[in-house]
C-alpha cells in the first residue's frame, strides 16, 4: 500500500520491495494475480486439484527468481503467464495418470433437473473436444479473452500482439470453435 494515498503500489513497487528482501511486497503481488492465473490454468487442465498445485508453482518459482527478474516494459501479469505456460508445458510431458476432463460420471440423479445437466454437461463435453481441435493461438485468445475475461490490452501483451490483431484472433477463433461444435453434432 502506498501510506500517503492508501492505493495499492503499483507492480513495479511490489518487485522492487520484494526484491530486497521484503516478501510481504511479493505477497501482494499474490494476491493481485492468483485468481487470474488459477483460471488460466485451471481452463487448460481437468482438475481443480491439478490447477491449484500448478498456480502455487507459478508463484513459487516466480519468487525464486524475482532477483533475476528485469521490467521490459511488460506488465509482471505477463511474466506469470510466461511461467504457467510453461509449468503447463510441464505438465503435459509428464505421464497421464489421471482421468480426462471429458469423462463424464456414469451416475444418474434423481433430481428433476437430471435431463437438463446432462444437456449441459453434453454441451460443455462437445465445447470442451472443439476447443482442442483448434489451433493453439486460437485455444490460448479464447481461454485468455473468454475464459479468464483479460481485458483485449492485457491479452495483446501476454500474447505479444496488437490490440487489433487480437480482436481479429479472437473473432477467427470464436468463427473456428462454432464450426468445430457444429461439425461434432452433425457426427
Amino acid at each position: 500500500m502506498n501510506e500517503t494515498t492508501g492505493t495499492p503500489a503499483t507492480d513495479a513497487e511490489l518487485i522492487t520491495l520484494a526484491q530486497s528482501g521484503e516478501v510481504e511486497a511479493f505477497g501482494h503481488l499474490y494476491e493481485r494475480y492468483l485468481d487470474r492465473i488459477y483460471r488460466y490454468i485451471r481452463a487448460r487442465v481437468g482438475q481443480d486439484r491439478v490447477a491449484e498445485d500448478i498456480a502455487e508453482m507459478v508463484f513459487l518459482r516466480s519468487f525464486e527468481s524475482l532477483d533475476g527478474y528485469e521490467d521490459r516494459g511488460y506488465p509482471f501479469s505477463a511474466y506469470l503467464y510466461q511461467v504457467a505456460r510453461n509449468l503447463l508445458v510441464d505438465h503435459y510431458r509428464q505421464p497421464d495418470d489421471h482421468l480426462p476432463l471429458q469423462r463424464i460420471d456414469g451416475k444418474e440423479s434423481s433430481s428433476p433437473d437430471s435431463e437438463e445437466l446432462a444437456i449441459q454437461q453434453e454441451k460443455m463435453a462437445v465445447l470442451v473436444e472443439a476447443l482442442t481441435r483448434l489451433p493453439d493461438e486460437y485455444q490460448e485468445v479464447i481461454r485468455l479473452r473468454v475464459l479468464m475475461q483479460l481485458p483485449t490490452a492485457e491479452t495483446a501483451k501476454w500474447m505479444s500482439r496488437s490490440d487489433g490483431a487480437v480482436r481479429v484472433l479472437l473473432h477467427r477463433a470464436m468463427k473456428a470453435l462454432k464450426r468445430q461444435a457444429e461439425e461434432i453434432y452433425e457426427s
